[in-house]
């Protein structure tokens, strides 16, 4: 959701690399698992934003965000909207 867009980015930003079995059999290895490569066009991002069009993925290398050594949870019920609006 728009939470997990904000704190860690979008998914395509995490995929580090792909493995594509292609229409014709061959198999494309895309796994490197370097965060910023500019030695060419990203073939990466093109089989992502085709959906499985242009081949199967076979395996994904993915960025792993830690986890969050701790979480805060507040609820906070009120009566009314004119109670909400006194709150702020």
């Amino acid at each position: 959701g728009a939470l997990r867009l904000i704190r860690y980015g979008s998914l395509h930003g995490s995929v580090l690399g792909l493995e594509v079995a292609l229409a014709d059999g061959r198999h494309l290895d895309l796994l490197k698992t370097c965060r910023k490569d500019n030695s060419g066009y990203d073939l990466k991002q093109l089989f992502i934003g085709a959906e499985g069009t242009l081949g199967v993925v076979t395996a994904v290398a993915i960025q792993c965000v830690p986890k969050p050594a701790s979480v805060q949870v507040l609820m906070l019920a009120c009566d009314s909207w004119g109670s909400v609006l006194k709150l702020l």
